[in-house]
């Protein structure tokens, strides 16, 4: 199982509602979302759209990054179950705590007691030893999945938090490289790099799952890289790095006029993309994104720095859940 580990952006929530029906179908992936907004909107209509689809969503219910820093433990609580609370039905949407050392033992009853019977996950931000007193408040709740952010779980704690799954948030980098971003006059760069090889692992000794911040950078950033360029995620076939996740970046040179600048670098990368596709060593799928960005080249229009960021999203969490069903490599 595949934790992408999201936190509650537009252009995540925008790629999430657009990809759950597939995703449920699957049965391969199960988002957990760590909101960095206050903003209900657009969170609240993924969730129901996740419902009703039938896709377990983890909703970690205390945030505390970004908007809700310095809010405190027991008010970003409070926010949390209000989202939960207003959803009509809730089946698949499991409230998840984040324990950290700003969370106190009432912050951790009352989060037991509002979630008592219903399965429930937790997110450790810190080397658990120090968190295990908080921890155990939750034995009299239905816990299933323990993420860790700080590291790999320790054996030595697997017993006392057993039956949950325990899975480790992999810090994985995925920003573009330095050298790409200083692409000058007549030039292009293509560049492929490692990203995880933990899709062929799972695949091969199993466990309780993987986790991580997906193709997008893990750090909660709005902003995007340069105009002109974005990146997909395929899996290598064949030489040292065989059956990995790897990422391709594509970024045109700065030769046209200022005023076409973005969209004529974007064209000039979409075409490197389209010539990608046919490389034997390499499947991007082909997913719901991929065939988007091929129309974009075809029909000559490319599309906005934002809906590109929404694709790439898109495609990542299509192609792992690809890859883990069998539906990708195509045979």
């Amino acid at each position: 199982m595949y934790f992408p580990y999201l936190h509650g952006m537009q252009k995540e929530m925008l790629a999430l509602r657009q990809s759950v029906a597939l995703l449920a179908a699957e049965g391969q992936v199960q988002p957990v979302i760590e909101p960095v907004r206050h903003v209900l909107a657009s969170l609240r209509h993924t969730l129901q759209v996740c419902e009703v689809e039938g896709l377990p969503v983890w909703m970690v219910v205390n945030p505390m990054l970004q908007e809700f820093i310095g809010v405190g433990a027991m008010t970003a609580l409070g926010w949390g179950r209000h989202l939960l609370n207003a959803m009509p039905t809730r089946h698949h949407v499991r409230p998840t705590l984040l324990l950290h050392s700003g969370v106190t033992v009432e912050v951790v009853r009352l989060f037991a007691q509002s979630y008592v019977g219903q399965p429930v996950g937790v997110v450790m931000t810190e080397p658990p030893l120090p968190l295990m007193p908080l921890f155990e408040c939750l034995r009299g709740v239905q816990l299933e999945l323990v993420l860790f952010k700080h590291g790999p779980p320790p054996v030595d704690l697997q017993a006392a938090m057993a039956p949950a799954r325990l899975v480790w948030v992999e810090p994985l980098e995925a920003a573009m490289p330095d050298a790409l971003r200083r692409v000058g006059m007549g030039r292009f760069l293509q560049e492929r790099q490692f990203f995880s090889d933990a899709v062929s692992r799972f695949l091969e000794v199993g466990g309780h799952g993987f986790s991580d911040y997906t193709s997008l950078p893990s750090s909660p950033l709005a902003g995007g890289g340069p105009t002109g360029c974005f990146h997909l995620a395929f899996q290598q076939d064949g030489g040292p790095m065989d059956r990995a996740l790897c990422l391709e970046f594509f970024v045109a040179e700065r030769r046209f006029p200022p005023e076409r600048l973005a969209e004529a670098r974007f064209s000039r990368a979409l075409e490197r993309f389209h010539l990608a596709l046919d490389r034997p060593d390499a499947c991007f799928g082909p997913t719901e994104a991929v065939r988007r960005f091929v129309n974009c080249h075809i029909r000559g229009v490319p599309p906005t720095q934002a809906l590109a960021r929404q694709w790439q999203l898109m495609h990542h969490l299509e192609l792992v859940s690809g890859l883990l069903s069998g539906r990708f490599p195509p045979h």
